[in-house]
């Protein structure tokens, strides 16, 4: 025969590990999206290092043509 106690436990025991399950997929969401986000991120460094570049790049190459044509 089961006490009460004890059929109280194993109802709480699987609400505890429902609980355990549900909060390891929401992290596995989570450490997905972050892993996105820095690849987000890391596309996001190249293309504003690129339009630097090309950004400097301009006035340089016309202040040396202004130079040159002087």
């Amino acid at each position: 025969m089961v006490s009460g106690k004890e059929n109280g436990w194993n109802e709480w025991s699987r609400h505890v590990l429902a609980e355990l399950e549900r909060n390891n997929l929401e992290l596995k969401e989570v450490r997905n999206e972050l892993s996105a986000a820095r690849t987000d991120i890391a596309t996001l460094k190249v293309k504003a290092g690129v339009w630097g570049a090309i950004a400097g790049v301009i006035p340089a190459t016309a202040a040396v043509l202004i130079v040159l044509l002087r």
